[in-house]
């Protein structure tokens, strides 16, 4: 058995509650994970603790559903309340989001924009068929170039406007993919994409390909659409890798876009032959390899056997793979820290080249909390080069401080002679 899959079948995860998540964050009830999930309340669990977890991870709506429908009659009474009251707020704005995702969608379509929704709703019910199953706080639009801003222009008549640290002028500035979008008074933002992910970190399917094989799903009566389920994962893959897989719910909707297009026509079922060549064309073939993985081990989700061993033979793909289980074992309450978010994207990328521009532009360009923290007038946009570096290093000097400190070997003591 390989070490991951070894550490979490043989049960030594540090923490009670990781486990109880692990084996709750799947839409699929299974015999065995039920016997596993009631010996660990049986031994003990602490109840905010795993609620908390589960809410920061992403994958409350699944957890709630999978101990009511379980072990509902040995969850306390009051933790019961309180999985239940997030559960029905989590519904609550996920239902708000839908029609507005709805409703935008109609308008872009009319203005002459043929947005994609990404994430959010059209990922609900695309991966679990309910858009009360997943956690969102946003939506997230794909639009071609070229439509950028007449959408722009579409979505500022109907009251958004750049969020705080963001502007117009992102939509020519070197790095940039996205623009946030709020609107005062409503519980709704929108990030407007123009590519999936940023130029620096290519490797996810982009270009007009994305539209040929897009799909329609139903979204509060009616049709919106949304990355065909190969396309999701290749995405989600490197989503998650750009962000160093910082949430448990990230595999679970690999895991369920996987059983989705299991149930769906021949004709719209994965081609493993080709994602696997399609990541390794995009570069993002150690990001596909690790998603599967981290999705097979911790979830049971199908992926073939050569796809699994392929990830294995990879040094930096197991790496990047344990250093996530063993967050999601014990998270903490900051996140995960500097070693996962920046050494998970760069174990990634294979290419020397491609690593180091990654790194110059994540430690380079300024970002929207760049221009939040100290607002400047245009003219003097230039100097946010010179303060992001100096974010950068006070952010994650300290971090990285400690762990040379933990890596340097100890000087022998001398003391006694």
């Amino acid at each position: 058995m390989n070490p991951i899959a070894s550490a979490l079948k043989s049960g030594t995860l540090p923490s009670r509650e990781a486990k109880l998540l692990i084996c709750c964050a799947s839409a699929v009830a299974s015999p065995e994970r039920t016997v596993r999930l009631r010996a660990i309340v049986e031994q003990g669990v602490d109840w905010p603790r795993a609620i908390r977890m589960a809410l920061v991870q992403g994958v409350m709506p699944l957890v709630y559903r999978y101990l009511t429908s379980e072990l509902a009659e040995v969850m306390p009474s009051d933790a019961a309340t309180v999985l239940r009251r997030a559960f029905h707020g989590n519904s609550l704005r996920n239902l708000h989001l839908s029609r507005e995702l709805v409703r935008l969608t109609a308008l872009l379509e009319q203005g002459g924009v043929e947005p994609l929704a990404l994430k959010g709703p059209a990922l609900a019910v695309t991966a679990y068929g309910d858009i009360a199953m997943r956690q969102f706080t946003d939506l997230d639009l794909l639009v071609r170039k070229s439509e950028v801003t007449r959408a722009v222009g579409i979505l500022f008549n109907e009251g958004y406007a750049p969020h705080a640290g963001c502007s117009l002028g992102d939509l020519g500035r070197a790095g940039a993919y996205e623009l946030a979008l709020a609107r005062s008074g409503a519980m709704t933002e929108i990030d407007l994409h123009w590519r999936l992910v940023p130029p620096y970190f290519p490797l996810a399917p982009d270009g007009e390909e994305l539209w040929r094989r897009a799909v329609r799903v139903e979204v509060e009566g009616a049709a919106v659409r949304t990355l065909a389920h190969a396309d999701y994962l290749l995405y989600l893959c490197a989503h998650g890798a750009k962000h160093g897989w910082q949430l448990l719910g990230g595999i679970c909707d690999l895991a369920e876009v996987i059983r989705a297009s299991s149930r769906t026509a021949a004709r719209a079922s994965l081609d493993w032959n080709d994602l696997s060549a399609r990541a390794a064309r995009t570069g993002a073939r150690r990001a596909f390899a690790l998603g599967m993985l981290l999705a097979h081990e911790l979830l049971d989700a199908a992926v073939p056997d050569d796809v699994l061993e392929a990830a294995r033979r990879e040094p930096a793909v197991m790496r990047a793979a344990r250093s996530f289980i063993g967050y999601v074992s014990d998270p903490g309450v900051d996140g995960p820290g500097f070693y996962q978010r920046w050494s998970v994207p760069l174990r990634v990328i294979a290419k020397p080249g491609a690593r180091m521009r990654y790194l110059a532009a994540r430690a380079l360009l300024p970002s929207a909390d760049d221009r939040e923290f100290l607002r400047l007038p245009p003219v003097l946009h230039p100097l946010y080069y010179l303060l992001r570096p100096v974010r950068v290093a006070f952010k994650e000097g300290p971090a990285v401080l400690r762990r040379l400190v933990r890596l340097a070997p100890w000087p022998a003591d001398h003391s006694s002679r």
